[in-house]
């Protein structure tokens, strides 16, 4: 009796300790961090709507992809993931897009966003044949900027 009458403020003082987390997230639920993700989720929303033209306009204009390969020929600016998006998604139906928010990072110029996603794309098959699902799971980065509006997506897509 006496042993668990001493556990009981431990507990108390541990439960104290735990941060308040965005439902869904392991993302820290303040005021900021929560307009971060809420814009997150119109990316998330709009891809699956296939809604390009609105994954377009929440991009910076400046917006920039560099693919990390040497030559740069799979780098892009906001007209190359315009016609990206067009171009990739043709034949796909239906998406299915899941986002586990890992954690924010505030910089003085840029917020960076680490997620793992789950994505799951029904693509039309060849004539005569049905669709299939084929799913993609990894980790990601969302480079943000603040604007006055909001946020834009600066890279990351």
């Amino acid at each position: 009796m006496v042993r668990s009458a001493a556990i009981v403020p431990v507990l108390l003082v541990l439960a104290g300790c735990a941060k308040d987390l965005i439902p869904n997230t392991e993302v820290e639920n303040t005021p900021d961090n929560r307009a971060v993700i809420d814009f997150c989720e119109e990316y998330r929303i709009a891809l699956e709507a296939k809604d390009f033209a609105k994954i377009v306009a929440l991009t910076a204009d400046d917006y920039y992809e560099d693919g990390a390969s040497p030559p740069g020929t799979d780098d892009y600016d906001r007209a190359g993931l315009q016609a990206r998006l067009a171009g990739r998604f043709t034949r796909v139906e239906e998406v299915r897009y899941d986002i586990r928010y890992r954690r924010v990072v505030y910089f003085p110029d840029r917020v960076e966003v680490y997620y793992s996603f789950y994505g799951r794309f029904q693509v039309a098959g060849d004539a005569g044949d049905e669709s299939r699902w084929f799913s993609e799971v990894g980790d990601n980065r969302l480079v943000l900027r603040r604007t006055p509006d909001g946020y834009k997506i600066l890279s990351g897509l």
